[in-house]
């Protein structure tokens, strides 16, 4: 069985070879470009994007809003990994790597009682994608003109990092700064 420490060490290997891809998805959609704009909107409208990623695939999900906080486009994934069906498997269709998604569970079945192990797993592995989510948007950002907020979080979170900041900022606080 795969410790712990080596599935951290394969996911960030794997985040650094999917950034060029990363980076370039995250340029396509600061340039608005394959953008499915709702009830009439246009990039001018946009002054926040959002990514929001799922806690346990790390699946990122990217949407903007307007002054009034309505979403104005339809949420897009990026980078999840497809692999093709085997033998009448369903697919995997996730950010986080099939197998390393495995083994982590296995680990979490096999030793339940055992959560500093678990919890410690978790941290880093967080850290390890934010990191790289972050380094990701300073590569993209550069290659913009885009001036407007952004924000990234753990899905459905009341807590999101301004990543022109990298502070933390809550809904209210962000819900202000266009109301005023």
């Amino acid at each position: 069985m795969q410790n712990l420490k080596q599935l951290n060490i394969d996911l960030k290997t794997y985040l650094e070879k999917t950034t060029e891809q990363f980076v370039k998805g995250l340029v396509q959609i600061l340039e608005g470009k394959n953008a499915d704009y709702l009830n009439g909107k246009s990039k001018t409208d946009i002054v926040a994007y959002y990514f929001e990623y799922e806690y346990d695939h790390l699946d990122i999900s990217a949407w903007t809003i307007d002054k009034s906080g309505a979403i104005i486009t339809n949420p897009v994934l990026l980078l999840t990994q497809k692999e093709e069906e085997n033998d009448g498997k369903e697919s995997w269709n996730a950010l986080l790597p099939e197998k390393i998604w495995k083994a982590a569970s296995d680990f979490q079945e096999e030793y339940e009682d055992d959560d500093d192990r678990w919890d410690e797993y978790n941290e880093e592995k967080y850290e390890i994608f934010e990191n790289w989510f972050f380094d990701g948007w300073k590569k993209a950002s550069a290659q913009t003109d885009n001036k407007a907020d952004a924000y990234f979080s753990i899905h459905d979170t009341y807590f999101k990092t301004d990543l022109n900041t990298l502070q933390t900022i809550n809904d209210d606080e962000i819900a202000e700064r266009y109301t005023s």
